[in-house]
């Protein structure tokens, strides 16, 4: 944390160039539309279906891909469908632009919802926003426990991707914003150890910068199917756990990503 701190404070030298290259990269990127398609499916047919609820930015919302379910939360629900043989219902709550403040404001619209798996992505517009560590750190663990008190499922957080690797960036700007992704996501992952059923995803792990979609900047299929089954290889006996409407017998599992 202390060489990513320094290596900070160092980029904002750097500032004004900073600023003109992000100023630049909104022009020049590609705006891409949201998803087409519902905002929930099924895999699977059972009436003790078990529930995936992905919440967050535009990861979850589906941009940089065609349809919702080619979108990470779907891809999810499928392979762990396929992993482990029942019934998966999934459902999307994402809007693209959130910082954590916005999550943290719509989740009462998600009141009464019961899911047995619960999948965050958020913090990259906290990144390019220059959210304060110490506001991300404070507005990070309002979230948890705000999640904790409404959900009684397992949380999976992705971690933060790995912006200094988007070579849709232009240097020095990448390597800028890679150092300041890396400083939040280190407290993302260490908020997640401190907690019992909060788990920490590492997206740095197999990422390909050609499976990006076309604005360079979000997930496009390819890499939501990747990221699916990492994500269910690492998490599907999660939903072993004994959570509301799982029957099964609890095996423990630790897994912390280190």
């Amino acid at each position: 944390m202390l060489r990513l701190t320094v290596l900070w404070t160092l980029c904002l030298f750097l500032a004004p160039l900073l600023v003109l290259q992000g100023l630049l990269v909104r022009v020049r990127t590609v705006a891409l539309p949201t998803a087409r398609g519902p905002s929930s499916g099924r895999f699977g047919e059972s009436s003790s279906s078990l529930l995936l609820l992905g919440i967050g930015d535009s990861v979850i919302e589906g941009v940089g891909v065609t349809h919702v379910e080619e979108a990470l939360t779907g891809q999810f629900a499928l392979k762990l469908h396929q992993q482990n043989s029942r019934p998966i219902l999934w459902q999307t709550q994402g809007r693209n632009g959130d910082r954590v403040r916005d999550l943290i404001a719509r989740l009462p619209l998600m009141d009464g919802v019961e899911p047995d798996l619960v999948l965050v992505s958020i913090g990259v517009n906290d990144v390019s926003h220059l959210t304060s560590v110490t506001r991300w750190q404070w507005e990070v663990t309002h979230l948890i426990a705000e999640l904790k008190l409404r959900f009684s499922a397992p949380i999976v957080f992705l971690g933060i991707p790995p912006l200094g690797q988007f070579s849709a960036l232009p240097q020095p700007l990448r390597f800028a914003l890679g150092v300041r992704a890396r400083l939040l996501d280190q407290s993302l992952q260490q908020a997640a150890k401190l907690l019992t059923d909060i788990y920490w995803f590492d997206t740095a792990i197999g990422f390909q910068a050609q499976q990006l979609a076309p604005d360079g900047y979000h997930p496009g299929p390819l890499a939501c199917e990747s990221l699916a089954t990492a994500l269910s290889l690492q998490f599907g006996e999660l939903l072993n756990s004994p959570v509301k409407g799982s029957t099964q017998e609890v095996l423990p599992v630790n897994l912390d990503v280190k």
